[in-house]
């Protein structure tokens, strides 16, 4: 009998360290992707040129607001809004240019690292300036601009990106652009297929901080060195 309720204890602290055991296991971390030379150029400007957007309209609502304090009055609501905007894409692109979603060619690895060092630093800032009154908003002086616009042209250089980032993003938006435009014509010419994988030929583009809206609502700011270009 003793011999039994021995067998039996023993055998279930066994089970119960392997369910134990089970239970401590965490889900294995994501495989990065592996991104080429010929995808790695598109990857990068995908997360940065929404942020480039975002400065555009956050500038011009920083030139509206500095001509509202020049008047002796001023409401600095939609700069702030802008400006949380950016913050919140930084972080998004800082999420994409993680090395843990992605692995970088190693010819731009360390440069792309210090462009996401750079967007972590902006955000913060961006945060941090939105909640300043109106004046000390607009005579705010932007703490590591250079060290952003050095890291974006390494980056660039790296990815074999035209070094100009406005030029860059403009060919980005212009593939997107063609790449929807196609889209649309696929599914016109066979309604049956966009219908079968649920796509209705629409996307995001929209949105604020998309590219495909910039160049219809932010005129070209007056004081583009207030803003780092990724």
């Amino acid at each position: 009998m003793h011999k039994t309720l021995r067998r039996r204890a023993a055998l279930g602290a066994g089970v119960a360290a392997l369910l134990l055991a089970g239970c401590s296991q965490t889900p294995p971390e994501p495989t990065p992707e592996v991104l080429t030379a010929s995808t790695a150029g598109a990857a990068y400007l995908d997360a940065v040129c929404p942020v480039n957007t975002a400065w555009d309209l956050a500038d011009v609502e920083l030139d509206r607001l500095r001509l509202a304090v020049s008047r002796g009055s001023a409401d600095p609501d939609d700069t702030a809004a802008a400006l949380r905007h950016v913050a919140d894409e930084s972080k998004r692109a800082a999420a994409s240019l993680d090395p843990k979603r992605s692995t970088w060619p190693a010819p731009a690895r360390e440069a792309v690292a210090e462009v996401r060092q750079t967007l972590v630093a902006d955000r913060k800032q961006a945060l941090t300036v939105a909640k300043l009154d109106a004046k000390r908003m607009v005579a705010h002086t932007w703490e590591g601009a250079g060290d952003a616009a050095a890291a974006a042209t390494a980056a660039h250089t790296a990815l074999e990106l035209p070094t100009e980032p406005d030029a860059a993003c403009t060919q980005w938006a212009e593939q997107r652009a063609e790449a929807k435009a196609e889209k649309q014509r696929e599914t016109a010419a066979d309604p049956d297929a966009a219908e079968s994988d649920g796509s209705s030929g629409s996307d995001d583009s929209g949105s604020p901080g998309s590219p495909d809206t910039a160049e219809d609502t932010a005129p070209t700011p007056t004081t583009p060195k207030e803003r780092p270009r990724g």
